[in-house]
């Protein structure tokens, strides 16, 4: 990504999906992480990508401990 306004695009597309298309778009954009680790502004869409991913583990890490409380 060498556009530095399109990595914002991408940012804020990425906040305002659902989670459906949130994990759609994720599992597009994973297959390009080595490519836009090598950009300035890709290295932008990286670190939010890790964040999300970061961000699911904890909620589902969550979810699933409420279940196992709940049983």
């Amino acid at each position: 990504m060498k556009d530095q306004f399109a990595n914002y695009v991408v940012q804020k597309v990425l906040e305002t999906c659902d989670d459906q298309q949130l994990e759609l778009i994720l599992n597009r954009i994973k297959v390009h992480l080595s490519a836009l680790k090598k950009y300035t502004y890709g290295k932008h869409i990286v670190t939010r990508v890790e964040k999300l991913v970061a961000a699911g583990e904890r909620r589902i890490g969550v979810l699933s401990s409420y279940s196992a409380q709940m049983a």
